[in-house]
């Protein structure tokens, strides 16, 4: 059997089933690694020394006690690991080893998991990446900050991967490479021990082929207990409803004029699709605050890099082009521009939560259109953003085909700690035969990138 084909549950099965051993999967993974990654370029480190240890470390372990039990997991490149380095896409970190380990990294550990190696990030986790391919056509871009873990997880050399969002650095890619993305409300997963961009915008997440996955990986990373009071009354008491009756608005966001004809006719399409009893459907408008949201957060996005690189900043012929002009347009924003634009996020992320009360779930593209062509090529604005600015619970979901056969995601947005409900949504999407795990694709193409 291949074992790369398996989403991280169905290797939990055969585990328990004694069916396979850790270290073949592990062997499986690091050979599918060997075999395609120098077409797809996402690895920045990988050390099977390393893997041994956590391999010898695990097998100590009874299955049973560890949710994660050898399930081998792509870190991207931000993230503290105690052993391996965390270089943050850029020249000036190079080979830097923290010592300690993220409490996410750590908390997946605790659960049994392998850290396979550190994935390829964009520079400082922003927008330049001119390493890894997108595996479905290498000449077109991945995605940006996570895109080493997205495609990662796209060909099967890890079931699942950590990335991060402070725009769209995780629907992004997920929707390019045809994969699951998932980012819980804003503070769920711990950040401590991870590179920090925007003090207000950072939040961490995964990818995974499946949504059982994407649920498993959600329970071993989240902060649990009394002292995260809203995680305690929302997510840790949450009680599924068996016979939930979704409430969902279909939105056109205030960037939706960009998206191509072709994505915005097939997500119509989709949506046709979600004829149930339990999914009652309309078209809503988003309120008026979100036409600016844009704006807002590019001033918190550039003041914020200019205050936390100014370091870097200097030594800016390491740097690319892109961040040093961030950077230079963050240098002219003034601190009360940039705490006018704070007071701004704070109120209307309250005004949307209580606006988002008459809706379940929202539904929107995840993307204007394919990936586009070449690896540094700038994303078309989308709504992304939107959601990272109003801390909601966003998946990404592989529904659409684009005019070239590429894949689309679609959107899927929750209330601020709803991200169970999310999950159950998307759960009940599998029972109907809306959502389904995805296979991983091998790549072949070798055109040269634009």
């Amino acid at each position: 059997m291949n074992l790369t084909n398996y989403d991280a549950s169905g290797l939990l099965e055969l585990l328990q089933s004694n069916k396979i051993t850790s270290s073949e999967i592990v062997k499986a993974c690091v050979q599918r690694i060997h075999d395609i990654d120098p077409l797809v370029n996402v690895w920045e480190y990988m050390n099977e020394d390393v893997i041994q240890a956590q391999l010898s470390k695990i097998n100590n372990y009874a299955q049973q006690d560890y949710p994660l039990y050898s399930i081998p997991i792509g870190v991207k490149d931000i993230y503290n690991t105690f052993d391996m380095p965390t270089q943050m896409g850029s020249p000036l970190w190079k080979d830097f080893t923290p010592g300690n380990d993220a409490r996410l990294v750590h908390y997946l550990r605790r659960s049994g998991a392998i850290m396979l190696g550190k994935t390829v990030t964009a520079e400082f986790a922003v927008h330049y990446q001119n390493k890894t391919r997108n595996p479905h056509d290498p000449s077109r871009s991945p995605g940006t900050s996570s895109s080493g873990s997205a495609v990662a997880v796209a060909t099967g050399m890890v079931p699942v991967a950590l990335g991060s969002q402070t725009a769209g650095s995780i629907s992004r890619p997920a929707s390019y490479c045809g994969i699951y993305g998932f980012k819980p409300t804003f503070g769920v997963l711990p950040r401590i021990g991870v590179l920090k961009t925007t003090d207000s915008l950072d939040t961490l997440g995964f990818f995974s082929r499946s949504v059982q996955d994407l649920s498993l990986m959600f329970e071993a990373s989240r902060s649990h207990g009394e002292n995260y009071e809203f995680v305690h009354q929302y997510i840790d008491n949450y009680q599924s409803q068996p016979n939930k009756i979704f409430k969902i608005g279909i939105v056109k966001h205030p960037k939706w004029e960009l998206a191509s004809p072709h994505a915005k006719e097939a997500f119509f399409q989709w949506c046709q699709k979600l004829q149930d009893s339990r999914l009652h459907i309309e078209e809503v408008i988003l309120p008026p605050f979100c036409d600016t949201i844009h704006e807002t957060h590019q001033t918190i996005y550039d003041k914020s890099l200019a205050y936390y690189f100014k370091d870097e900043y200097v030594k800016h012929e390491l740097m690319s082009p892109i961040f040093y002009d961030i950077i230079q347009e963050g240098n002219t924003i003034s601190t009360q521009t940039y705490q006018d634009a704070l007071k701004k996020q704070s109120n209307e992320t309250v005004e949307f939560d209580t606006w988002m009360e008459s809706y379940d779930i929202l539904l929107t593209l995840a993307t204007a259109d394919e990936a586009p062509i070449g690896l540094t090529t700038p994303d078309t604005p989308d709504a992304n953003l939107i959601w990272t600015y109003l801390g909601l619970p966003l998946a990404t979901i592989p529904v659409l085909q684009g005019k070239n056969g590429l894949p689309i995601g679609v959107s899927v947005v929750a209330q601020k700690y709803n991200d169970k409900l999310l999950l159950d949504f998307l759960k009940y999407l599998t029972t109907i035969n809306i959502l389904k795990t995805v296979l991983p694709i091998s790549p072949t193409n070798t055109k040269e990138p634009a």
